[in-house]
């Protein structure tokens, strides 16, 4: 079976986008696209969830010159509870006494 896209309602009330790669043995893996909170950003997170069921494969021309292909930019992810966990984290196991307070080596831990 095909991979697929589609939209399933979380207990925060959002919509979340989600690829689902099954098997013939009835396993799934199912990818995470993100969550949208209005039907804008669940259209935008359905268009990159496409583009990545679709990734490297080549658009076909239909005479006019143009390819059919159109890159949405990312412009926002909700990681904030993710970036608030590592930083109390990093302040739990004491690297930020380790590192004398500095954000350097924060910074490249997370980010890097």
């Amino acid at each position: 079976m095909s991979p697929y896209i589609r939209t399933v309602k979380t207990s925060s009330g959002a919509t979340a986008v989600q690829i689902v790669h099954s098997t013939h043995h009835g396993s799934r893996d199912i990818e995470h696209i993100g969550s949208g909170h209005n039907e804008a950003e669940v259209a935008l997170l359905k268009v990159a969830a496409r583009q990545r069921l679709h990734a490297g494969q080549d658009s076909l021309d239909f005479g006019d010159g143009q390819i059919d292909a159109v890159e949405l930019p990312i412009m926002s992810t909700r990681s904030k509870h993710l970036w608030d966990a590592l930083q109390r984290g990093y302040r739990v196991l004491g690297f930020d006494k380790a590192t004398g307070r500095t954000r350097c080596l924060r910074l490249w831990c997370w980010a890097g």
